[in-house]
């Protein structure tokens, strides 16, 4: 499967933005978002690493997507504010807010430590992290 198939389309059309792949897909009206965000892990080169979100109800696409240039430079001008992108040479986990501009750069989601496990729970659960939004970004919903 070519990695531009596997990433999905994100696409910016009139008052819309969708994203497509191939398990299936979201689109959500611009005025309804709040936040634009990204955030990496540390899954590629072989996995998609890099993602966008944008929060209504949380809807992420692969930053790989084909169509996403376009489909970010379409959602700047709907919304007037200029989008660009930090993480792209982060290869291990990192989050950061786009817009709105009052929480650009600040931390989109964080990691806490997990809850007490014994041994055998952790063994089992070797990887897991508790991520959740962070402060900043749960305040657009406060409104």
């Amino acid at each position: 499967m070519d990695h531009a198939d596997y990433s999905g389309e994100l696409k910016c059309s009139g008052d819309v933005i969708a994203y497509h792949f191939a398990a299936g897909g979201w689109s959500v009206p611009i005025a309804e978002i709040r936040l634009i965000g990204e955030y990496t892990n540390s899954d590629g080169p072989h996995l998609d690493d890099y993602f966008l979100i944008f929060l209504t109800a949380p809807h992420q696409a692969s930053f790989y997507a084909k169509g996403r240039d376009e489909a970010f430079a379409a959602l700047s001008r709907s919304i007037g504010a200029p989008l660009q992108c930090g993480l792209c040479n982060s290869t291990h986990y990192k989050t950061r807010i786009i817009w709105p501009p009052q929480l650009k750069d600040q931390e989109l989601m964080e990691v806490h430590p997990p809850k007490k496990q014994s041994f055998r729970q952790k063994l089992m659960h070797w990887g897991e992290k508790d991520i959740r939004l962070s402060a900043a970004a749960l305040s657009v919903f406060e409104k």
